[in-house]
């Protein structure tokens, strides 16, 4: 199956901005780089494409664990090998180790990492990761291994949704580990992290936002029988699993339940968040159990579950072109806003829900919106 992205972004032309620091620098205060100039008003403008291995380390798994991580990233050049997703989806607007467009000396880009779904791989959202990679950003996605299209293992351990979060650090250790002789050494910012996912990748967003986990919930899943329960399995839940560079985090229509997060396990999230989901479901779990949280909820009206991806699954009641760019509008205003730092208008209206960028999404706020 080869997937052939070719969609425009009419809504809103957007300022070029990338937020860099100089090798050794913290993100505190680290300049701004120098605007690029590539056709953000698309959603296909060409990127590098590459990969690298990272190493999970976490106590409560039996065996070494290294996931592929796909990395996203501005490129001057206009045509190249298109890049390959776990063998068989190809991009043809990203291109295969392609030439680095240098930023400016001393600058790094912003990072965002993107963990896929349930049985679905990193490049899934690739026009999403592209958009913002035409924006100076960096972009990196892991496989989660044994939860991909090609390699799900059923039924998945308790410790799973964890070891989703080990992959997702391992993905930002693994940036910051880069050997001085690789073209992104010293160019990523791993200070300010945005995490981006769908589904049960959506569940690992919100979990890196420091909820408490319900540990009563988990021992009696434990109890009845569910696999993943060794005695370091069930102490990687003893903690909340925020990592200080992520800062803020966007779930796309996956929630983190009460199977593992109870009402009062929320008070100690302290991330924004914002929540981009399809409507219509009378499901108001998000705002009933994490009122506290600093969350912007967008509901779709119409949309389906794979309307934030470019999974071939079509949707019936909301075209795919539009379910995408209309994706990239908000994630661009709260990328910009919480990473960038830059919160005046347009970003400010478009996520208070006053600037209107589809008249089919409804946005809301918590009572603890900051």
């Amino acid at each position: 199956m080869r997937l052939r992205p070719r969609f425009s972004i009419p809504l809103l032309a957007y300022p070029l901005f990338a937020a860099c620091a100089g090798k050794g620098d913290t993100g505190d205060t680290a300049p701004t780089c120098d605007a690029r100039a590539p056709e953000v008003e698309r959603i296909d403008v060409p990127t590098g494409y590459r990969t690298l291995d990272a190493p999970v380390m976490a106590p409560w798994l039996d065996e070494a664990r290294t996931v592929p991580v796909g990395i996203w990233y501005p490129t001057d050049e206009t045509s190249g090998h298109a890049a390959t997703y776990i063998e068989s989806f190809v991009d043809e607007a990203s291109f295969e180790d392609a030439e680095l467009a240098d930023p400016a000396p001393g600058c790094r880009l912003p990072l965002v990492v993107y963990s896929h779904g349930s049985q679905a791989w990193g490049g899934n959202t690739s026009p999403l990761l592209r958009h913002l990679v035409a924006q100076g950003w960096v972009a990196a996605a892991p496989d989660h291994l044994g939860n991909t299209l090609i390699d799900n293992v059923e039924p998945r351990s308790v410790s799973y949704s964890r070891t989703r979060v080990a992959d997702i650090v391992a993905t930002i250790d693994a940036l910051e580990a880069l050997p001085a002789e690789d073209p992104l050494y010293g160019r990523v910012d791993t200070s300010r992290v945005l995490v981006m996912g769908h589904s049960f990748g959506g569940q690992t967003a919100w979990l890196l936002a420091g909820p408490t986990f319900d540990t009563e919930a988990i021992a009696a899943r434990c109890d009845a029988g569910a696999p993943g329960c060794t005695d370091a399995e069930r102490a990687s839940f003893d903690a909340p699993v925020a990592d200080p560079r992520v800062v803020a985090v966007l779930p796309l229509d996956g929630f983190a339940g009460s199977d593992l997060v109870a009402a009062a396990g929320w008070a100690t999230a302290d991330r924004p968040i914002l929540f981009l989901s399809k409507a219509g479901d009378g499901d108001d779990e998000p705002f009933t159990t994490a009122a506290a949280t600093d969350l912007t909820w967008a509901r779709f009206d119409g949309a389906c579950h794979e309307t934030f991806t470019n999974s071939p699954i079509e949707c019936a009641t909301f075209d795919k072109e539009e379910g995408l760019t209309t994706t990239a509008a908000y994630l661009t205003a709260f990328a910009s806003a919480q990473i960038l730092g830059l919160d005046a208008e347009p970003y400010a209206g478009i996520l208070d829900g006053r600037t209107v960028v589809d008249s089919r999404v409804t946005v809301s706020l918590s009572p603890g919106h900051d």
